[in-house]
């Protein structure tokens, strides 16, 4: 949004509480710092979004501004609503609810009557559409192959990628200029704060094949012991390979072994339902260009910086917060 746009969102949004308040801009700082707006005369640090989840309420505890920050998003879910009132965070949404929790300027109101902006049914936010958007994610180029290729790389029809890039097309995260124009992925930040919540909970569930603990004292020693090809680590323990100065508590693992029998007798892992080791089917195809990553990187068996930012934030807990933050900063921000 530019500074017009979020201006008429601000305004909508207060219009829609219909109470008698007063709205003005006052000044755009440089980033990180946010727009100062007021409301009855007072000052506050405005943190625009399109949606916001649970996930994101962590973020948004961490921004130091000079004045309060008040979330003005088109949908806030529940429980972020839950947790940004238990932190006394100002929110307003575009369905006319709000907490205001300043000096001269005290309201809640909560309508039951908000649906996230764009819904899960759409043709862009479902399974499929996340593991074409998480390549996306990783290359923004990609939106100019073919969508053979990429259905292949993806692992879902043709069909289905038809449907998500017209669907990307619409929201306004693809964008063209002229028959012979190339595309451009638009919006990247705001693909990858959707992104999220959909490959934890649709994507991973569906590539699950289980639980488990490590055998001896392979946890000691993981880091070599699962050096291998068909291993690719995510979130906490990707983190430490990547920083090397991170110890994960919970192990998140792909593996292209599929056969229980492989996971017990190669990777020496015991089924375990309170075990802290989770095992996925990679829900990718795997790539020469991303081989050449890894190696560039030097970090050949764990996945891509996208993946593991959004396990790790998805977690909710501080430090792996933290280090999700340090892996956007080095990895994602330059696809801003």
């Amino acid at each position: 949004m530019n500074e017009t746009m979020d201006f008429l969102y601000f305004k909508n949004f207060v219009e829609g509480l219909d109470m008698d308040i007063e709205a003005n801009f006052l000044s755009a700082p440089e980033p990180p710092g946010l727009p100062v707006y007021e409301l009855n005369g007072e000052k506050v640090s405005v943190y625009f979004r399109n949606e916001i989840r649970q996930h994101n309420v962590p973020f948004i505890l961490n921004e130091k501004q000079e004045f309060p920050v008040l979330v003005a998003a088109r949908y806030i879910t529940p429980t972020a609503k839950d947790m940004l009132r238990a932190e006394r965070i100002n929110y307003m949404d575009s369905f006319g609810n709000a907490y205001f929790n300043l000096p001269g300027l005290r309201v809640y109101l909560e309508r039951h009557n908000a649906t996230p902006y764009v819904k899960p049914s759409s043709k862009v936010f479902t399974q499929a559409g996340g593991q074409l958007i998480y390549h996306f994610l990783q290359n923004p180029d990609l939106v100019n192959e073919t969508q053979r290729y990429l259905a292949h790389i993806s692992m879902i029809s043709l069909g289905s990628v038809s449907k998500v890039m017209q669907g990307l097309s619409e929201h306004g995260y693809i964008f063209h200029e002229g028959e012979n124009k190339r595309y451009q992925l638009l919006g990247y930040k705001e693909l990858l704060d959707r992104w999220v919540p959909l490959v934890n909970e649709k994507i991973l569930p569906s590539f699950l094949l289980g639980t488990y603990s490590f055998s001896g004292d392979l946890q000691s020693d993981w880091k070599n012991q699962f050096l291998r090809p068909q291993v690719f680590w995510s979130g906490e323990p990707a983190a430490a390979l990547l920083t090397h100065d991170f110890f994960p508590q919970k192990f998140s693992m792909f593996t292209t072994f599929r056969e229980k029998r492989d996971i017990l007798q190669t990777l020496k892992l015991v089924p375990d339902p309170n075990g802290n080791v989770t095992l996925y089917a990679p829900f990718w195809m795997d790539t020469n260009n991303m081989e050449a990553l890894f190696n560039r990187m030097n970090y050949k068996n764990v996945v891509h910086p996208v993946l593991i930012y959004a396990e790790l934030v998805y977690s909710g807990e501080p430090r792996n917060l933290e280090m999700a933050q340090n892996i956007l900063n080095e990895y994602l921000e330059p696809q801003f």
